[in-house]
């Protein structure tokens, strides 16, 4: 049901992926409204919300009873509000903190009430699938809409075309994020790594494959963005996200446009950054792996799963900082035998490539840590 808040798909065929997005890009509709006019109140039992569609309204109350228990009105509709649209919501009122969270539902509407009265200019909504899902910045300067399905047909139209090989593995979509990924082959990716490696006087030997993300939102919560993952000698590395497209300044598809032209040298920067952690020399390594992954909000149960299982292949040994992060690395596949779902393996990814940037030797300590 895709009207829910709990909405999520994961696709297999590259077709099903670019026709939901069209689908829902024709469902879809943007509005604008002055920030001031907003009129946030708490759903109830009597709730009505302006007529939809196909969508039962009473559906539509209970999903929405469930999840953020608000509704948004405007002066010329009233909507029930997704729980993707809460943050975007929270600011364009100027106003965030975890305490917001605890409050009740009359509460937090009424202060977020108060707030948007004194809001200037216009707010920018999103509504699809029977609710408002998003509530942005109506100057085109602070966001600008980007087109979906024109993402995605530009991302692959580079994909095919810059690559030796390229095949869609996967996508998912839900109502915060959207994501696609394609797996890739190029003695280009060979080289520039073996290249990269030997600069630290390292070498490997045997097959490199690798694979891009274009992941995106409509919602506030993403620019297009552009995430590299490599597999050398069945050694999964997570390289990250090296580009950021934000939805700015009337020009967000075009600046996609260009920054997919150079697709290629965003691996080698991606491949850099991770490669420079061999520049950081770590001498109680199994320390700082707790550390960094505790730093980036793993789970103590996968923390202690994979500190173990790179205790098991490499010991105690002082090493670099890419070792012990390629081990960090190791924990993707601890978690596919565990089922996660493909928007989990995502998140996950997201946090062992912001291990990169934590602060190694400030990690490195001596004697027993605590999982």
């Amino acid at each position: 049901m895709y009207y829910k808040d709990d909405f999520n798909l994961t696709f297999k065929e590259e077709s099903a992926f670019y026709r939901y997005l069209d689908d829902v890009e024709k469902r879809a509709e943007w509005f604008r409204a002055q920030s001031k006019d907003l009129k946030v109140e708490a759903v109830t039992k009597d709730s009505i919300c302006s007529p939809i569609g196909n969508i039962g309204l009473e559906y539509l109350k209970e999903d929405t009873l469930k999840n953020s228990g608000l509704m948004i009105k405007t002066p010329d509709r009233s909507c029930y509000l997704g729980i993707s649209a809460v943050k975007s919501l929270k600011g364009r009122a100027r106003i965030d903190g975890k305490a917001l969270a605890e409050l009740d539902k009359e509460t937090l509407a009424y202060i977020l009430n108060e707030c948007l009265k004194v809001s200037k200019g216009k707010s920018l909504l999103r509504f699809c699938e029977g609710k408002v899902r998003a509530v942005l910045s109506g100057d085109e300067k602070d966001y600008s809409i980007m087109s979906m399905p024109e993402v995605y047909t530009i991302a692959g139209a580079y994909i095919y075309s810059d690559f030796e090989t390229a095949a869609f593995k996967s996508g998912c979509a839900d109502h915060n994020l959207v994501n696609a990924t394609w797996e890739l082959r190029d003695q280009r990716l060979n080289e520039s790594y073996q290249e990269l490696l030997g600069r630290y006087g390292k070498t490997f030997n045997g097959e490199l494959s690798a694979s891009v993300r274009i992941s995106t939102s409509d919602v506030g919560s993403s620019g297009a963005n552009i995430f590299y993952t490599v597999s050398v000698n069945d050694q999964y590395i997570i390289l990250g996200e090296t580009l950021k497209v934000r939805h700015k300044n009337c020009k967000g598809t075009e600046d996609f446009n260009q920054n997919m032209a150079s697709i290629f040298e965003y691996y080698k920067a991606a491949v850099q950054e991770v490669l420079q952690l061999c520049d950081i020399w770590v001498n109680h390594p199994a320390n700082a792996m707790i550390g960094v992954m505790k730093q980036a909000g793993f789970s103590k149960k996968l923390i202690a799963e994979t500190v173990e299982r790179y205790r098991a292949s490499a010991g105690e040994q002082p090493c670099s900082a890419y070792e012990i992060y390629c081990g960090i690395c190791d924990v993707i596949s601890i978690v596919r035998q565990q089922e996660t779902n493909e928007r989990g393996l995502l998140l996950l990814e997201e946090k062992v490539a912001a291990c990169v940037n934590r602060r190694w030797h400030e990690l490195d300590i001596p004697g027993e840590i605590k999982y």
